[in-house]
């Protein structure tokens, strides 16, 4: 028996026993090392700072400093009223509003949190003072925030990209359409809602209304349109685009929206820069772990061993999924990625499972977590500015889980839906 297998069961102990996760990602890296041969310790620091030292990663920084800069400056509040303006008229209409200014945000910020704690307070603010209950305001807050990571630009795609060394624009354009899926699923349910509830509705808005609404989020909405038009295009990449959305935030904030003054872009750098260092601790110690991995032969280990036990993809599938939707309950979304790609990445290929559609599974899963018991960060955020408590709150998402997973099983089975745009533009899959 190749002793160097045993690193996975370490991992799993050292999490039970509540070391942080870059450390034990660290010691079980090691751990291979001691118990395997051919690789060489000194490079060890090489590794971990070559994980670091890419072009790819420096969008993660940019997209969160970029989501921080628009929650700072008033871009949340003004996206919410262009989307009410357009939907607030339908049967629950703030519930849609909650969702397309989701949708919308999504392609801007790229994390679940920013959108629960961005734009949340303002959403259920407004719905409670609508007359709709607290327990569906704060659901369909907590649901529509798992768009943020599944619509470009999303920073996990771009952390898996980093790890699996997919296309990030590949990665970024799947996330088009299952995104759609999921806001189109979740404004049905919102109707269903409202259908049994009979929950109240904007008139319908006027030309000028209409008007006025855009012109005040036309400038936010051209975030992702300049984002994938430039992908697209080959104007510039990824990464790129990330330094170009952090820029064109400043500026909508400083200079048209006036709203955002040398202090409060202080703050911003300082909780940026916090939220990073973390981050890429982390990244550095998963790069040295997945490295490992690979020269101790264990991705080839646990493809003989799935190869043995399941010989059909549908049912692979549905048991990664199945192990992801538990992980996600437990684990912070970066840190599931960088560990679990290294593993799953090489037994998903042998079954001819695309990189980019698998991304987009191994993501949609773990927004699914992020809003279940008993750790998810989006329940904690709409847990506190909804003031509502969290068992309360996990009850009402009860429904919100279903169309969740419908969106899911969808997504997995159905691989066009991640592939098709980035065939189309040749972006490779």
């Amino acid at each position: 028996m190749n002793l160097a297998i045993l690193g996975l069961p370490l991992l799993l102990l050292l999490f039970i026993a509540g070391m942080p996760v870059a450390y034990s990602l660290l010691i079980s890296s090691l751990y291979i090392m001691a118990t395997s041969t051919g690789i060489q310790w000194v490079s060890i620091s090489q590794q971990m700072v070559n994980g670091l030292n890419t072009f790819t990663i420096l969008c993660v920084p940019m997209f969160l400093l970029a989501g921080k800069i628009m929650n700072a400056c008033g871009i949340t509040k003004r996206l919410f009223k262009f989307a009410r303006a357009l939907v607030g008229w339908l049967p629950g209409g703030l519930g849609h509003v909650n969702v397309l200014a989701s949708f919308i945000f999504a392609g801007m910020s790229g994390t679940a949190i920013a959108d629960a704690s961005g734009l949340g307070l303002i959403e259920i603010n407004a719905m409670e003072d609508a007359g709709y209950d607290k327990d569906f305001s704060c659901a369909v807050t907590a649901a529509s925030s798992t768009l943020g990571p599944i619509i470009p630009p999303s920073m996990p795609l771009v952390v898996y990209g980093t790890v699996s060394s997919a296309s990030i624009g590949a990665l970024f354009i799947a996330g088009v359409l299952p995104g759609v899926l999921m806001a189109l699923l979740m404004m049905v349910l919102v109707s269903l809602f409202a259908l049994k509830y009979r929950y109240p509705r904007d008139k319908i808005s006027n030309f000028r209304e209409l008007l006025s609404a855009l012109k005040e989020g036309f400038l936010p909405i051209l975030t992702p349109v300049i984002i994938l038009l430039g992908i697209y295009t080959g104007i510039f990449t990824p990464t790129e685009s990330a330094a170009i959305v952090v820029v064109y935030s400043a500026f909508l904030g400083v200079v048209v929206y006036r709203e955002l003054n040398l202090k409060k872009l202080a703050q911003v750098f300082r909780e940026s820069a916090t939220d990073v260092a973390g981050l890429c601790i982390l990244v550095a110690c998963a790069t040295l772990f997945g490295t490992v991995l690979v020269k101790a032969k264990i991705p080839q280990m646990l493809i003989s061993f799935v190869s043995s036990t399941i010989d059909s993809k549908i049912v692979f599938l549905l048991v990664m999924n199945v192990i992801l939707l538990v992980v996600g309950m437990f684990m912070e979304t970066v840190s599931a990625i960088t560990i679990l790609v290294p593993i799953i990445l090489p037994v998903a290929m042998s079954f001819g499972i695309s990189p980019v559609h698998l991304g987009v599974v191994i993501v949609l899963n773990l927004m699914i977590g992020v809003i279940s018991p008993p750790f998810g960060v989006v329940l904690f955020a709409v847990n506190k500015v909804g003031n509502i408590p969290l068992g309360r709150l996990v009850k009402s998402l009860i429904p919100w889980y279903v169309v969740l997973l419908i969106a899911l099983f969808l997504v997995t089975y159905i691989p066009w839906l991640t592939t098709w745009l980035p065939s189309l533009m040749q972006l490779g899959v």
